[in-house]
């Protein structure tokens, strides 16, 4: 299971905080969304992440920009996303009003605790520079008070199936931009900072899959059997000049 190995995928670079400074927050974060896509999800995401229903648990094993739907551009209300969890749509058939609602649940549940999280650290950051933290506080401070929730505006726009040697379980999705950013903080902490400020990168503990060291074996079995029959080619073809040369 996902929840349980690391994803052997390698991160992209993050884009230069510069030049995203100049985009719209729309463009910024698509263009978020784009540079993690391919890159290993956080462990704290597939944890936080995961789904009870059905008496089943579905662990989420990525989240991608949704290609299909998703325009070249921003300057527009809704993100697309891919949910990917362990499982296929035949464990939840003539079920799928009660996984959509769990669903749901967790999504608003997570981004919640996110928002939580940031306030508590931001508190804490201020109580440690001995700054007030009530009404009289600063301007940075207030705005952040004042800052409006963004609404989720989540909906599920259909499920399918998507795997070949694994098989998953695939929620395809719009969600507002502000809450699909929030989401981007929690999966890919390296490509979303938290006003403007990089996150720490997250760093997987699990194992990589077994699958991973079968096809490094069978990759590097190939590679000696490539390089010995290009040996044996070059090795009668020198042989066959010599032959010709006392002949």
């Amino acid at each position: 299971q996902s929840i349980s190995t690391r994803n052997p995928h390698t991160a992209s670079k993050a884009l230069d905080a510069k030049a995203l400074a100049k985009l719209s927050v729309e463009d910024r974060v698509l263009a978020q969304w784009r540079a993690a896509c391919g890159c290993p999800i956080s462990d704290e995401a597939k944890t936080q992440f995961c789904i009870q229903c059905l008496d089943k648990t579905f662990n989420l094993a990525d989240v991608r920009l949704w290609q299909h739907r998703t325009p070249g551009k921003g300057n527009q209300a809704s993100v697309y996303l891919e949910f990917f969890f362990d499982g296929s749509p035949d464990e939840i058939r003539d079920q799928e009003e009660v996984f959509k609602k769990a669903f749901e649940s967790m999504i608003e549940t997570q981004l919640q605790e996110q928002r939580l999280t940031q306030f508590r650290q931001k508190l804490a950051t201020r109580r440690r520079k001995g700054q007030d933290s009530s009404e009289g506080g600063d301007q940075e401070w207030q705005s952040y008070l004042k800052r409006p929730v963004p609404a989720t505006e989540l909906s599920i726009r259909s499920i399918r199936e998507a795997g070949c040697m694994l098989r998953f379980l695939v929620c395809q999705t719009s969600i507002s931009v502000g809450a699909s950013e929030v989401l981007g903080q929690i999966a890919f902490q390296e490509h979303f900072p938290i006003d403007g400020v990089a996150q720490e990168p997250s760093k997987s503990t699990k194992p990589m899959p077994r699958w991973v060291y079968g096809l490094g074996a069978c990759t590097a079995f190939m590679t000696v059997v490539t390089i010995t029959a290009w040996y044996q080619v070059v090795r009668q073809i020198a042989f066959s000049g010599a032959e010709a040369a006392l002949g």
